[in-house]
């Protein structure tokens, strides 16, 4: 019994280090984020942690919920595009991740260590800061690239460098108002010879029909931009994905075209799964369009609709409060 008692003691311990490695290890890769915005002139917006993030709206840091969140700082790049140093702004908080595993191994060349619970408790504690290093917890778990592909994909050409530098921009724009609308006309001009392979370039051709929409952007226009997206869809990130297929199946929905693909991939069991666990403020209208156009669920709509306004409230998300409302005069009349 003292053995059992024992061992399910020293299996507390490793997961009390294990979560406190985690923790710190963040906290160290968001002071290397902060120092390296710093040193390329990048302002931090937001603090964002595990369903919780810190923002700066108006002037005023306030706390907001939202559905879903990894931790990371949101920096509004230099305005001087010259500035904007996309080494840094990718390798900063990896780089604080790597000197601690540095110095930790310095420390414990400096030691005598028996094969015990400390010793564990190390090694836990340089796992943890190597995976921050290599971005592999959380950051792929959310579906997003990892600082290293991000920098490899912005050094592919001038045109996904500028996309970098512009979606990076918007970001955090969309973080602090929670829209792009606000964004500058100069940058919503797609760069030439970006091509359809490179996420970052498809990334800002997303951006500019965003931006287009909140500026009076019609709706065939919207369609056929959102219909050129597709053929790149096999190519972006999980979360990039499930951004693009949640705006082309609501706006086809919306506008009265319920094409068989359409109705296809909504029905899809993967996509599904796919838009609630990237996309889940943004799945309330697409269900409710859904539920309204498809179903003839006008009651069910308008449930959903009220659950994504509350929700969208508390994430400071104006965009989809401005969608939901839409839809909602819609269904209504």
């Amino acid at each position: 019994m003292q053995v059992v008692g024992s061992f399910i003691a020293t299996i507390g311990w490793l997961g009390l280090a294990l979560i406190a490695s985690e923790l710190l290890s963040t906290l160290i890769y968001d002071l290397g984020q902060w120092v390296g915005y710093r040193l390329i002139g990048a302002r931090v917006v937001a603090l964002v942690g595990f369903r919780y993030q810190l923002c700066k709206v108006d002037g005023h840091w306030k706390f907001q919920r939202p559905l879903t969140a990894y931790p990371h700082l949101v920096a509004m790049p230099p305005v001087d595009p010259k500035r904007f140093n996309h080494a840094l702004y990718c390798f900063g908080g990896g780089l604080f991740n790597l000197l601690v595993i540095v110095l930790s191994l310095v420390t414990m060349m400096q030691f005598t260590w028996d094969f015990n619970l400390w010793l564990f408790i190390f090694i836990i504690w340089v796992w943890a800061n190597t995976l921050k290093v290599g971005q592999l917890l959380p950051m792929n778990f959310h579906g997003r690239p990892t600082a290293a592909q991000e920098f490899r994909a912005a050094r592919e050409s001038t045109a996904a460098m500028t996309a970098a530098y512009v979606t990076a921009t918007a970001t955090a724009l969309k973080m602090q108002t929670g829209s792009v609308a606000d964004l500058d006309a100069a940058m919503i001009v797609m760069p030439r010879n970006g091509g359809n392979q490179n996420y970052l370039v498809v990334r800002q051709a997303f951006l500019i029909l965003e931006w287009g929409l909140q500026h009076g952007l019609s709706t065939p226009d919207l369609l056929a931009g959102l219909s050129r997206l597709e053929p790149s869809f096999n190519l972006v990130p999980p979360a990039d994905l499930a951004r693009y297929m949640t705006a082309t199946l609501y706006w086809n929905l919306f506008s009265e075209h319920p094409a068989p693909q359409i109705i296809g991939w909504y029905q899809d069991l993967g996509v599904q799964q796919l838009l609630k666990r990237y996309e889940p403020l943004a799945n309330f209208k697409l269900q409710a369009v859904y539920e309204w156009q498809i179903n003839h669920q006008s009651k069910r709509a308008l449930e959903l609709i009220d659950a994504g306004l509350k929700f969208a409230q508390r994430s400071n998300a104006s965009e989809e409060l401005v969608w939901l409302k839409a839809l909602r005069v819609r269904v209504e009349a």
